[in-house]
């Protein structure tokens, strides 16, 4: 039988390489790039077989509430279903929750339930295992931050149950991408799920559900799990065609990079890039100077040293999002020259003559120096850091760039030891920014207190109509914009990445890259390949790849 693919020489270079090639696809299947990514060539020769294999973890919890390995979570999507799905564009798409009604001001939610599904072990499922599921989802350390605002979950009969909130949240239904497990069996290695796959017995497999809604038009009757734990095992893998999907983050330092017959697709994420500025500090209590920073990032350049893999972003919601205002954001384009013209209607000039720009206050000339803190694990933040550091030199304002190590990093914002900081965080699907800006909140690391921006998030979630919802959005990034609390930068995209021709029809997301399993169209067929140029494999690290709770809106480890 002809192979999947041939071998496709694989890369792990720290400089990304993908912005010349351009997406296609059809309709079903969008926002595919073909072609490799980035890295440095790994010579492998395995056989390839033709079976349909991917990776596990035997370290990590297979419960899909507590599964935090990207590898897991994945095969948990195949086994569990969602409540709701998420689209690439963050809307809601009904899965086992059919119907979700709310009270006029969004507090208290009745949610309607398939009852037609079945677990695995037979049992059909009912509203009260979909509550079970919220319940155990609030307490666990992979949701507990995405559900915080329920305070009351409980099933009324088999079809509905009953959600209540601590304030009024009309997104609450982006919020509940989680995955259904049987009443009961959160203490259980495997939970009883509803998912298209069940395990085999030995857990080595999936095997297909003869009794899941779309059994009939699966693609698979069997997928296969095997361990592959380092970096070059994991690359050899599904370069020799031994693994079938893989699942990348570009801005990780595990950023994996693959060969040239391949398709990435990009995944639209909640991630958000950010510059934190410290508004307590001695440069930075000035609106003025905060403000300039809105135009002082070139975020298309940030883009491209994602290779593509990321949206541009002036303001603090995805603008994939329906609610991001292309126009407004607009006006944020990167322009030193605007950067300099309010730096000198505020007042700053070159009173002393030495070539850098100071303030006056009264009689007092101060210099403006900058302390820019970085992680240094990622080339991306420390590239941009330094970027902003030559760029504001030229127009007189000193920045010293910071690289810290992770720990050394958080140490330094929780002591507010920085004027600037380089932040990722993971949002809440709603963009519920409350986390970022509430007082006494972990990630309001310069101490923001501005009760008009905490009374806008309010009105944006709780907003009854899409055109208040919008306007409520408008006014919420207004304000973050114009006192310039962070400076927006990008939304990350994470890849899914398969071999080219292999799988058709995908319509994938970053709660669940394979949520629409059973209208892929998969080829066994031998698939050409573009020779990649030989290179001396470098010692890689261990590669466990493990992300951040996905409800967890933290800073992001490096």
């Amino acid at each position: 039988m002809a192979t999947k693919a041939k071998r496709i020489t694989a890369m792990l270079l720290a400089v990304l390489s993908l912005a010349s090639f351009t997406a296609c696809g059809s309709d079903e299947d969008e926002d595919v790039i073909r072609g490799g990514s980035a890295g440095k060539e790994v010579n492998t020769s395995v056989a390839a077989d033709d079976v349909f294999t991917l990776n596990y973890s035997s370290d990590y919890s297979m419960n899909p509430l507590k599964a935090t390995n990207t590898n897991n979570q994945l095969v948990c999507n195949l086994v569990y279903e969602n409540i709701v799905e998420l689209d690439n564009n963050f809307e809601v798409q009904p899965n086992v929750a059919t119907e979700w009604k709310t009270t006029d001001d969004g507090t208290h939610w009745v949610i309607t339930v398939d009852t037609s599904r079945r677990f695995h072990s037979g049992e059909q499922m009912t509203a009260r295992d979909v509550a079970y599921s919220i319940t155990c989802a609030m307490n666990s350390e992979r949701y507990a931050k995405r559900l915080y605002c329920i305070i009351g979950c409980s099933a009324n009969d088999e079809k509905t149950l009953n959600l209540t909130l601590s304030k009024p949240n009309m997104l609450l239904p982006k919020l509940l991408a989680v995955p259904v497990i049987k009443n009961g069996s959160n203490g259980d290695k495997y939970p009883d799920g509803t998912g298209p796959y069940t395990y085999a017995k030995d857990h080595k497999s999936l095997v297909k559900f003869e009794k899941y809604k779309d059994a009939a038009t699966l693609p698979l009757d069997v997928i296969y799990l095997k361990e592959y734990t380092t970096v070059d095992s994991t690359i050899s893998a599904y370069e020799d065609s031994l693994l079938d999907i893989v699942m990348n983050d570009p801005s990780a330092p595990t950023n994996l990079g693959y060969g040239s017959a391949n398709e990435i697709r990009g995944l639209n994420t909640a991630n958000m890039h950010y510059i934190g500025l410290n508004i307590n500090g001695s440069e930075f209590r000035y609106e003025a100077l905060r403000f300039a920073l809105n135009y002082a990032f070139d975020r298309d350049e940030l883009v491209e040293q994602f290779s593509g893999f990321a949206l541009a972003a002036a303001l603090p919601i995805s603008p994939a999002c329906s609610y991001y205002s292309g126009s407004y954001a607009s006006q944020f384009q990167y322009n030193m020259k605007q950067v300099q013209k309010t730096l000198t209607d505020m007042g700053l000039k070159d009173y002393d003559k030495d070539g850098m720009l100071e303030i006056k206050n009264g009689s007092e000339i101060q210099e403006i120096d900058l302390d820019f803190v970085v992680c240094s694990a990622s080339s991306i933040k420390t590239n941009v850091a330094h970027q902003f550091a030559e760029d504001m030199e030229k127009i007189g304002i000193r920045v010293t760039v910071r690289e810290l190590a992770w720990d050394e990093y958080i140490e330094n914002l929780e002591a507010q030891n920085f004027d600037l900081y380089y932040a990722e965080v993971r949002l809440n699907p709603d963009f519920d920014l409350s986390f970022l800006f509430n007082e006494g909140t972990k990630l309001n690391y310069a101490g923001v207190n501005d009760p008009t921006l905490n009374e806008l998030i309010s009105a944006y979630l709780a907003a009854q109509s899409e055109e208040d919802r919008k306007t409520a959005c408008a006014n919420m990034c207004a304000q973050i914009a114009n006192k310039a609390y962070i400076i927006p930068l990008c939304f990350e995209k994470h890849q899914m990445i398969t071999h080219r021709g292999v799988i058709e029809g995908i319509k994938a997301n970053e709660n669940n890259p394979l949520c629409n399993i059973q209208n892929w169209k998969i080829t066994f067929a031998e698939v050409e390949a573009t020779p990649t140029p030989e290179a001396t494999p470098t010692p890689t690290p261990t590669a466990e790849t493990t992300t951040e709770p996905t409800a967890q809106v933290s800073e992001k480890p490096e």
